[in-house]
């Protein structure tokens, strides 16, 4: 497969919200939150809420940059192969016409 005829599949990466984006502490620090009186609670929770949302934010920034690395390198491997396939039709023709 030619470099030229190459292109990566224009697909936008599948984001979920899990669990797993957040940090344990963060939760940890959600459930204690919870367990505290109103008055401390309508105080924390607009902080705790901040705190989870950023983390979510950087969650999802990281794992497009994981993918878009992933992508980057799956195409400098095609492109390494285009251009050993090349070096080699090259060197061929060379022969063929006696150089």
């Amino acid at each position: 497969m030619s470099l030229a005829t190459y292109s990566a599949p224009k697909v936008a990466p599948k984001v979920e919200s899990t669990d797993e984006e957040f940090p344990t502490e963060l939760i940890a620090l959600k459930e204690r939150i919870q367990t505290q009186p109103a008055s401390v609670r309508s105080e924390l929770d607009p902080l705790i809420e901040g705190a989870l949302e950023h983390a979510k934010f950087r969650h999802r920034v990281m794992t497009l940059a994981r993918d878009a690395l992933q992508r980057f390198r799956t195409d400098l491997a095609l492109a390494e192969h285009d251009l050993q396939a090349t070096r080699r039709e090259r060197e061929a023709l060379k022969r063929k016409i006696g150089h």
